[in-house]
């Protein structure tokens, strides 16, 4: 045996039964001790012996065959032998099927995913002791870690104590992560337990908290929100992302022109705005106004800054935009029909005004909104991105959450803050910045903002930054850990970047269906038991895991307010009755014969 097994695999106190069949994927055995009641208890560990969800061990040589029991029954013919009845109890001889998930060499210990040798009719199985089922969870790890890897402690296995399966970083998040379960099954604190366990280390995560339930969140946890509103916890900083810091599209976005005119006449104002900033002289209202005016400056000042005015940056005074709007609805030639004038503007052209009316009310509305203030109205309160910088540039700050709670979902605002924050991570991890500082991005309620379009048919905006993070973060070493309670809202695209899985119960079929696409042919009867996990608990799947595994999360020492409301506490309160009003007396007049 190898000297690096923790415990020997076929110890025959833990012998369960015998192989009767062998397929491709799965073995049938006889379980002799199925039927006992409780199962049984041997040095300190439960030995289940025949239960559905025990992981076995097979003899093959000299390797083990790791598998996972999915069914447990009687022959036809013996179903009655289980019922309780006077006199002697009959044998029962039950039948289990056992699904194949990995090998195991004994000589050398290294855990490999699959089968490359199959076990002989009459081998033995063995319920896998704790211990060695921990050993071989964190199997992978060994090879090119050091002696003393930095490690994160997720959970126990079920019913045990000693038994805290240990991860590193590269395995949980090096090649992503999502964290997926109906609501209830315990997101939210395995999110709140990888923060806590990330930031006791010289990690940098950063947080996107879509409903502000992670205030909580304390040790090395530093906490900023997106607009106006109550501050939780006290002391978390307000920041703003003003529209200077966000893109041409995104702008078209929020303001959504329709029409072959408002979309034109948007962008040619949102031009003539940057001009106005670059050229004050050409401005000297604050817009530019085209009614019967030369366009010599204007284009000679178009030439001199041209890659600025091109470029995607909305750096003008967004004040403007209606009087500039409004400024662009004119005839591109001056002069009369008999002889026009193309090097000047013409009068105002009515028809595109009047088809631009509605966006300028839309904007004007949209300008003075105090849903909207942290965009358009930033009054010199710091920006996420010098936010971000100051976090990414001060080491001994490990944890950044940014709540959006305060985001109005209206106008899309939301996704379309979100998105511009990941656009901005992106930009800094193409830069380098976290080459040697690897950041983990952690994103709740993740299908509010994947899988976002906005626009119409005339004009699409995607919103597809997180989608880009997952498929092309890691090679700059920033890498996104998606949570979301609707798996199947999320592309699968971007579910099949994640590496590791950690999922919590589901009971929709359809999301089970895209968890099932998402993770290899060898992992799907793992599926089968999501719907019965129990609170907390999580099946880990992943490309660097030899076999889907079953964990008890950790209770975070912070626990996060996802709580539900507290019917009997409000519902229940004693109310002051209402004395009814005595009725009046009603006369009816008698009619006269």
């Amino acid at each position: 045996m190898s000297k690096s097994l923790p415990i020997y695999p076929f110890d025959d106190q833990r012998s369960v039964g015998t192989i009767i069949e062998v397929g491709p994927s799965v073995a049938k055995l006889n379980l002799p001790h199925a039927t006992v009641p409780a199962g049984q208890w041997l040095h300190g560990h439960r030995l289940s012996a025949g239960e559905v969800g025990e992981y076995l061990l097979i003899e093959a040589g000299e390797f083990a065959i790791l598998g996972r029991l999915i069914g447990v029954k009687l022959p036809e013919r013996e179903r009655l032998t289980v019922e309780p009845e006077l006199g002697a109890q009959r044998s029962a001889h039950p039948l289990g099927t056992m699904q194949l998930l990995a090998t195991l060499s004994i000589k050398d210990g290294v855990v490999s995913p699959g089968i490359s040798t199959y076990p002989r009719l009459g081998s033995k199985a063995y319920s896998a002791h704790p211990l060695l089922l921990k050993w071989i969870a964190e199997s992978s790890q060994r090879g090119d870690s050091p002696s003393n890897p930095l490690v994160l402690e997720l959970g126990l296995l079920p019913s045990t104590t000693d038994t805290m399966v240990n991860l590193t970083p590269e395995r949980l998040f090096g090649r992503h992560c999502a964290l997926l379960g109906a609501t209830g099954g315990g997101k939210s604190w395995t999110i709140a337990r990888l923060v806590e366990q990330a930031s006791a280390t010289n990690a940098k995560v950063l947080l996107l908290d879509a409903t502000g339930e992670f205030y909580t969140l304390e040790s090395g946890v530093s906490h900023v929100q997106v607009g106006a509103g109550k501050a939780q916890p006290a002391g978390c900083k307000e920041v703003v992302f003003p529209y200077s810091e966000l893109t041409e599209s995104d702008l078209f976005a929020l303001f959504r022109p329709s029409g072959q005119t408002q979309g034109p006449k948007l962008r040619a104002a949102m031009k003539s705005l940057k001009l106005a900033k670059l050229a004050p002289a050409l401005a000297p209202a604050g817009y530019i106004v085209k009614t019967q005016v030369q366009k010599t400056s204007y284009h000679a000042g178009y030439a001199a800054h041209a890659a600025k005015l091109e470029s995607p940056s909305t750096d003008f005074e967004i004040k403007h935009l209606t009087r500039q709007i409004d400024a662009e609805c004119v005839w591109p030639s001056g002069g009369t029909a008999a002889a026009p004038d193309p090097n000047r503007w013409g009068n105002t052209n009515e028809a595109e005004r009047s088809y631009c009316v509605t966006m300028i009310t839309r904007i004007e509305d949209m300008l003075s909104s105090q849903d909207l203030a942290c965009v358009f109205q930033p009054n010199g309160k710091m920006s996420i991105a010098k936010e971000l910088d100051d976090f990414l540039s001060d080491r001994a700050r490990r944890t950044l959450r940014i709540s959006l709670r305060h985001l109005p979902f209206g106008h899309h605002a939301r996704e379309i803050v979100a998105n511009a924050i990941g656009r901005h991570l992106l930009a800094l991890a193409r830069d380098g910045r976290f080459k040697e500082q690897p950041l983990v991005l952690f994103l709740d309620e993740a299908h509010q903002f994947l899988n976002k379009e906005l626009g119409d048919e005339n004009s699409r905006y995607p919103l597809d930054s997180f989608e880009l993070i997952a498929k092309e973060g890691r090679k700059f070493s920033l890498n996104i850990c998606i949570s979301t309670q609707r798996p199947r809202d999320v592309p699968e695209g971007v579910l099949s970047q994640m590496g590791t899985l950690i999922v919590h119960r589901l009971t929709n079929d359809k999301d089970r269906e895209v968890v099932e696409r998402a993770s290899g042919e060898i992992d799907r009867s793992a599926a089968a038991f999501l719907p019965t996990l129990s609170t907390g608990q999580a099946v880990i799947i992943g490309v660097d895991f030899p076999m889907p595994l079953t964990v008890q999360v950790e209770k975070p020492k912070q626990k996060p307010d996802s709580r539900g409301p507290n019917y009997q506490k409000y519902w229940g309160k004693a109310t002051d009755a209402v004395p009814a009003q005595a009725a009046k007396p009603v006369l009816i007049a008698k009619k006269k014969v």
